[in-house]
């Protein structure tokens, strides 16, 4: 006879767990996924509770609570996976914005430098023989770079 008692319970069990993960399933998701996963696991448990207690409204009460929640922690982790998500794409984000800065910043520099080469000119100037203490230096031409 206990052996018939015991099937009933698994069946029970089987369709409040199916019932409840279905709920779960809801956590994730907006706002109303959310009143969706409380009612949905809150109503699971109660069922559970129900169930394999024979009709015990308290232990059924006790069921709905903690299906209630199970609800809020589920909701919370997938809360703190979506602002961990969003934390990481905003620090490469960031990154990239940084790298793009960098390659501005690089590529104003060459286009000043090839500007100022382009404009510079070299100009000539003629040095007299000297004598420098003794050594005598002969006269020469050297270039000056000018920039405007």
């Amino acid at each position: 006879m206990h052996s018939m008692k015991t099937r009933p319970n698994l069946h029970r069990l089987f369709v409040a767990c199916a019932f409840g993960l279905t709920a779960l399933g809801f956590s994730g998701c907006s706002t109303a996924g959310g009143v969706a996963s409380d009612i949905g696991l809150a109503g699971a448990g109660g069922v559970l509770g129900y169930q394999l207690s024979d009709g015990n409204a308290g232990v059924a009460a006790a069921g709905a609570a903690g299906g209630y929640l199970v609800s809020k922690v589920a909701q919370s982790q997938v809360q703190k996976a979506v602002n961990e998500a969003e934390q990481r794409g905003y620090d490469r984000a960031m990154n990239q914005s940084v790298k793009q800065q960098y390659w501005i910043i690089q590529n104003q520099q060459r286009a000043q430098d090839a500007r100022a080469e382009k404009s510079a000119r070299l100009v000539p100037v003629e040095l007299p023989e000297t004598t420098v203490n003794g050594v005598i230096i002969k006269p020469t031409v050297e270039y000056i770079r000018v920039e405007p």
